[in-house]
Order: structure tokens, then sequence, then C-alpha cells
């Protein structure tokens, strides 16, 4: 008996081995579970006494066609992190056989089912940290694609960086490591700037910016670079993670368009001293071609037939249109030159405006109501030219009975929506936008006198002060015209 004894313990220490030399080798459940139980039915009973199981969450293991049939059981729970994730042991037809098992092999039992509880918790994190490690080089991969990373030590010694970094800088991973950033530093920038950059890291704040470095093959490119230090416990910097995105393309676009506005202010300002001098030089020959032509018309009138003195006429009418023609184009050359903006109290200046109309105003009959109208930031001339041209057109284009203009005004978050609507002869759909153009008129001189610049004035105030131009319009019921003009900030 004792000897059968012993060589009972050698079985279990060779059963409990086998299970220990699976659980290392066995990397899948089903597997490693399958061989367990076969383990357990070595240890000395037959095969028809007693039949091991493994339960697992929802997961069974063992013969189950045979287990619900049945009656007696012994098992011990399995652990993972303190809690219950399933059990281990036998069924058995004999009361007596789970006796016995129950006092002679319960420690056996337990040792497979710690052991068991320390491979699930084992391989569980070696899951979720091949989880990890997967959605890592997936971040990497798509981090790889379009940003650049760098991560330095407390002294600026590069400990790593990315594919990106390798790939624009034009250096290997080697050549990098271990170096500082001096390896790519172009002397585009000054000492006090990194002087004042790394005096910002180290204090643990965050620095962002735009720098030149220079490639291994000598070009230039340019970085946004976001620098973010790590803080230890004491609120000291242990290492530096930058993150850079390459933005050369966009800083020589930048400079191009630096260059192109400085070329169109310069021909700007070029083409309003040209319009300046044109329309002043112009003036002094206008005004003579007028006056003799007025002098022959006083000296020649009773001499002349009446054709020509209607020929006299029309060059008066057209010296005078000419006129009016020049002082537009020097008004809508001007609009865009440089002036301060000013506070303008839009209800005082409607008065003025309608002061200056008075005698239009007058002939026509119009009635003009407003609504309370705000306080704006603009130049004050061109605001009195928008609003007298508006309503002036809204006179001029009037039908048989007395006109009726209304200025109106809506309020928006960020801007001021004017309205300046009447109960005039309308504008067709298709000439909507054509009428903010320049020299752009509807009708013929003889039904409405203008050069066709009032309008293109209107747009262009509007759009210097930072807002857009619209009409609304039916034909013979009136057109409503609209204006925004940002709020005072």
């Amino acid at each position: 008996m004792a000897e059968t004894e012993s060589q009972l313990k050698w079985i279990k220490l060779a059963c409990l081995y086998e299970s220990s030399h699976d659980m290392l080798r066995i990397h899948f459940i089903d597997e490693l579970c399958q061989k367990l139980i076969e383990n357990i039915k070595m240890i000395g009973y037959s095969p028809s006494q007693i039949f091991p199981f493994i339960d697992i969450d929802d997961e069974s293991y063992g013969e189950s066609r045979v287990l619900h049939t049945l009656d007696h059981k012994f098992s011990i729970s399995i652990m993972t992190n303190g809690r219950i994730c399933g059990q281990i042991g036998i069924y058995s037809k004999d009361i007596d056989v789970i006796s016995v098992f129950e006092n002679e092999n319960k420690i056996f039992l337990q040792s497979i089912a710690d052991d068991l509880g320390l491979w699930l918790e084992r391989n569980r994190l070696l899951d979720r940290k091949t989880v990890l490690l997967d959605s890592a080089n997936v971040i990497e991969s798509a981090f790889n694609e379009h940003a650049i990373m760098a991560i330095t030590d407390n002294l600026g010694k590069i400990s790593y960086v990315n594919e990106r970094f390798c790939t624009v800088s034009g250096y290997s991973f080697d050549e990098l490591i271990g170096q500082d950033h001096r390896i790519v530093n172009s002397d585009y920038h000054s000492k006090d700037f990194f002087l004042d950059l790394w005096s910002a890291i180290t204090k643990g704040e965050v620095w962002k910016g735009e720098i030149k470095n220079r490639a291994k093959n000598g070009t230039f490119y340019w970085v946004a670079m976001t620098i973010v230090p790590f803080l230890d416990d004491v609120g000291l910097p242990y290492q530096f993670v930058a993150i850079l995105n390459e933005v050369t393309g966009y800083k020589l676009l930048e400079q191009r368009m630096e260059k192109q506005v400085a070329e169109l202010a310069r021909s700007n300002d070029e083409l309003e001293q040209f319009a300046y001098v044109v329309t002043h030089d112009l003036q002094e020959p206008l005004r003579a071609i007028n006056s003799f032509v007025q002098l022959l018309n006083k000296y020649c009138h009773t001499q002349l037939d009446q054709r020509a003195n209607n020929l006299i006429s029309h060059a008066v009418a057209g010296t005078h249109r000419m006129q009016q023609l020049i002082d537009d184009l020097l008004t809508y050359a001007q609009v865009d030159a440089s002036q301060e903006f000013v506070k303008i109290d839009c209800e005082q200046l409607l008065k003025e405006v309608e002061a200056d109309l008075l005698v239009t105003i007058s002939e026509c009959n119009a009635i003009i109501t407003h609504d309370q109208l705000p306080v704006v930031r603009g130049i004050r001339f061109q605001f009195i030219q928008l609003i007298s041209n508006l309503i002036n057109n809204a006179l001029k284009f009037r039908r048989a009975h007395e006109p009726k203009i209304h200025i109106g005004v809506k309020e928006k978050s960020d801007e001021w929506i004017f309205l300046v609507s009447d109960n005039g002869i309308g504008i067709e759909k298709q000439y909507r936008e054509r009428i903010f153009r320049v020299f752009q008129q509807l009708h013929s001189r003889k039904d409405y006198a203008g050069t066709g610049i009032g309008l293109a004035i209107c747009k262009k105030v509007v759009e210097h002060h930072g807002g857009r131009i619209w009409v609304n319009s039916k034909l013979n019921a009136g057109s409503s015209f609209y204006f925004t003009i940002p709020k005072i900030k």
C-alpha cells in the first residue's frame, strides 16, 4: 500500500508538471483545457469513475454528452484578478469516489485551478497588449503619413524620431538618436529665438511656433511645431515631445502672396494717382471747351439758325455729362484710399443726406421713413455717398405716383443688415448683378440721366467696409437694396 501511495504521488506530480508545461507552450484556451482534462484523468482512477470538466465564463470543456447524466460533483473555483471566472472539477456516479477525490486530491486540483487562473490573467493581459500595440501601430502609421514627431530628454538630446522626421530631414534614425535639434538648424532664426523657446519649455510651458530647418542635403524646409514638456513629481521636465507639421508649401505660398499683395498695393496706389491726375487734367480743357461753347452761344445766338443753336446746346449738355462722369470716376477711384474709420451715427447721417436732397425730395413729394438706425464704424463721407446714391436711385427711377422710400436695419450677431426699399419701376431679374458694374445703365439718358457709376460706388464702399450688397426687385413694384456692415468690435 505504501508503494502504491508513493506511486500515486509521483503520478500527481507528473500530472502537475505536464499541466505547467502545457500552460507555458499552449496559447489557446480550448487546447489547454482539453490537455488539463486529459492530465486529471491520469491520477489513478478508471475512465468510468471520474469525468473532469472546466467551466470558464460562458464556455464549458469536458464530455458534455455524459456530464448532464451524472449526479455527484466536486469543483474548485478559478480566480482571475480577485474574481471567480469559472471552476474546475469532476463529475461521478459514485458519491464515495467524490468524497475520496475531495479528501485526497483537493490540493492537487487547487494547484491546477491556481495555475489556470494565472494563465488566464497573463493571456488576457497579452491580448490587451496586443490590441494596444496594434492600435499604436495603426496610429503611428497614420501619424507617419502626416506629422513629424521627436522625443528628447531634459537636456534636449533626441531619444526617438518617427519615420516622417527621417524622410523630411534626410537623416537616418541612427544619425539622429543622441543628437539635439541643432543638427537641422538652418541659422535662419536668432539665438534669442531659441533662448526664448528653451526658457518656455524648461518652465513646463507648451511652446508653439514656426521654424525653418535645414535638411541633410542642404535644402530648407519649414515646420509648424508644438513642444510639450512632460513633468516629474516635483514639476521639472524629464522629456519633451515635439509634434511638427511640414508647412514649406504654405510658407512659400504665403511669401508669394505677400509679394503679390505688396505689388497690388503699389499698383493700386499708382492707379489712384493716375486716375486723380487724369481726371484733374481732363477737367481744365473740359471747362475751357464748355466756356467757349457758352460764349459762342452768347455772342452768336442771334446770328445762327435753330439747328446751329441746337448743336451748341447738345455740346454744352455733353460737357456737363463729361464733367459729372469725371467727378464720379474720381470718387470711384478714391474709395479704397486709406482713411481712418470713425464712429458714424447713421440717424444723424441720414438727416444730412435728406437735407442735401431736400429740393429733389420736395419736387417729387417723396415720403422717406426709417427704423431706429445704429452707430457703425466707417469712413463718413463714403457712407454719405452710399446712402445718398441709394436714395437718389429710388427718387430717379420712380413711377407716376409719389415715391415711398424706407431705410430699415436688422441686427445680427456680428453685423448690421441695412435695407433701402422703394416703390419704383423695379429691375428685371437678369440685370440684378449687372447694375453694380461701372458704366452699366439699363435705360437711355433721354429717360434717366446719370453716368452708370452710382451703384458701382455703393458696391465698392460696402466691400471696402467689409460688407456685401445685393438687391431684390420686382418689375413695376419696387426694389430693395440690402447691404451689410460689420459691427464695431
